[in-house]
Parts: structure tokens; sequence; C-alpha cells
């Protein structure tokens, strides 16, 4: 099955919203300050992604997004 550009964004932003609550996780689950640290800068990195996905395919496509 091709995806086109639309599907594409959706999956991508489905991703990037799956490692924000990931990395958010991993870094209040671990015992090593660093490695949280790095993980939840990681976290914020996928979200600013997410955000503009989630932008592009709104004012791009027209595409609802809900909130969750």
């Amino acid at each position: 099955m091709e995806l086109n550009t639309q599907d594409f964004l959706m999956k991508t932003l489905l991703n990037e919203q799956e490692m924000v609550r990931d990395f958010q996780k991993f870094a209040q689950t671990t015992n090593d300050p660093e490695v949280a640290q790095l993980f939840q800068e990681y976290a914020e990195t996928d979200a600013l992604r997410a955000n503009r996905l989630k932008d592009i395919l709104q004012n791009k496509y027209g595409h609802p997004i809900d909130e969750k």
C-alpha cells in the first residue's frame, strides 16, 4: 500500500506523539538524573515536531486533529 502525502504526515504525527509519551515516561521512571534530563529534552524536541506536523495537517489539508 502506497501512502499519499497526507497519510504519511498523519502516520508520522502519530509516531512522534508516541515518542513524546515514551520519552516522558522514561524520564519519570529512570533513577539517573542525566538520563532523565536527556529523555525530557527528547520529549520536548519530538513535541515540537508533532506540533509542526499537526499544523501542516490542519492548515494545509484541513485535517481535524483530535486533542487527546
